[in-house]
């Protein structure tokens, strides 16, 4: 079969026509973006000058690191003012604590003057006995007495009698150990060695050696090393030599071994007053 000719076009559409294909006159041009400058008094109109950039930046990176110094002065400030607040309010408490004990004292002789509390009245009379304000102390003990649960104490008989000798009251210690005997108190060494403290503080002698004959012949208040240490140590503050002597050989007679508080306080009496002699001679009898 015979293959018949296509007289028509090879391809079987027409071709693409444009009917609004634009005359050269009228071809659009590409659009540009104009490069911007720090030239063009536009962009400078927008954006900060190249000072204030550089500023802000430095701003924003830029760390402040204290001194020590100043370190060390913020706390110095910091711990006073604490230590300030601290003191403030301790001053503000014993002030209110001893407003409070002058109201009670004053009004000793009210109804309710016997129904204290036992916390108020110690409180108030150690502090007192600590501040060596013995006539303060004298006045709380006597209304500490009228209490109804008050009840004989020797140890608070003993810390008046101390506080007493301390403040050079040896008559006012004599008759506060009487009013302990009264009472019923134990009578011990302890009582007998802070009376005799009393005495010797204010070169009283006699007295302080009339009652070490007394304690000796006792049973139950016999002298220990203390109650010689003290005397001896009263002795030597007035250069008493020939007595520190008679105490040391009463010590060894009665059998009773010197402790280092009476070394020290025979070395240090002895090398103030240059008697390095007598120092050496007095350990050496110590120690035979």
């Amino acid at each position: 079969m015979a293959i018949q000719s296509v007289t028509g076009p090879t391809f079987p559409f027409p071709p693409a026509s444009n009917h609004h294909r634009p005359t050269p006159s009228t071809t659009a041009t590409p659009l540009r973006s104009k490069p911007t400058t720090s030239t063009d008094p536009d962009f400078s109109d927008h954006l900060p000058s190249s000072s204030t950039s550089i500023k802000t930046h430095k701003t924003q990176k830029k760390w402040w690191f204290p001194d020590t110094k100043e370190k060390e002065r913020e706390a110095k400030e910091r711990k006073e003012e604490i230590n300030r607040k601290i003191a403030s309010q301790k001053a503000i408490s014993v002030i209110l604590r001893r407003e409070a004990t002058k109201a009670v004292i004053e009004k000793k002789k009210g109804i309710s003057s016997k129904r204290l509390l036992p916390r108020t009245v110690l409180e108030a009379l150690h502090e007192r006995i600590k501040a060596l304000r013995w006539e303060s102390a004298l006045k709380v003990f006597e209304l500490m007495r009228e209490q109804l649960w008050y009840r004989p104490n020797s140890g608070i008989y003993i810390k008046l009698i101390v506080m007493l000798g301390k403040c050079k009251q040896p008559q006012k210690a004599y008759e506060l150990f009487q009013t302990m005997v009264d009472e019923g108190c134990i009578i011990d060494h302890e009582a007998c060695t802070a009376l005799m403290s009393a005495y010797s503080r204010s070169c009283q002698f006699d007295e302080a050696f009339s009652l070490l004959e007394h304690m000796k012949n006792s049973t139950n208040c016999r002298p220990d090393v203390y109650t010689y240490s003290i005397l001896i140590k009263s002795c030597l503050q007035v250069f008493a030599f020939d007595k520190v002597h008679m105490l040391l050989s009463d010590m060894v007679s009665q059998g009773i071994p010197p402790n280092t508080v009476t070394y020290n306080t025979l070395i240090d009496a002895y090398g103030k007053s240059g008697k390095y002699v007598d120092s050496i001679s007095s350990l050496y009898f110590l120690f035979e």
